[in-house]
């Protein structure tokens, strides 16, 4: 059987972002852990500059960070979690379930 001469499981760009069924729930998901990034901050009464400085990361990337339009790594947000002092699982509180 002849190949293209690529493995079928060589990794490309991912598209994980661009699938649509996934899209608009990692939207929603970057979203609200934005949210609970700045909320975090602000109880410790922090800049978007000091939190930066403290989480590591460049002072212009926290607006689109806590504006949910980054994909911060995982490096990142367990930089967060210890400048902010709160364990990982709680940048990701649990969604309100309506009833």
């Amino acid at each position: 059987m002849p190949t293209s001469g690529k493995s079928p499981h060589s990794h490309g760009p991912s598209e994980v972002r661009t699938r649509k069924d996934l899209a608009p729930v990692i939207k929603r998901e970057l979203k609200r852990l934005g949210t609970r990034l700045r909320e975090l901050r602000e109880q410790r009464g922090l800049t978007q500059e000091q939190a930066a400085e403290l989480m590591g990361v460049h002072p212009k990337s926290m607006p689109r960070i806590e504006g949910g339009t980054a994909n911060p790594t995982v490096a990142t947000l367990v930089a967060a979690s210890v400048a902010y002092k709160v364990p990982l699982r709680e940048l990701f509180p649990e969604e309100a379930k309506e009833h």
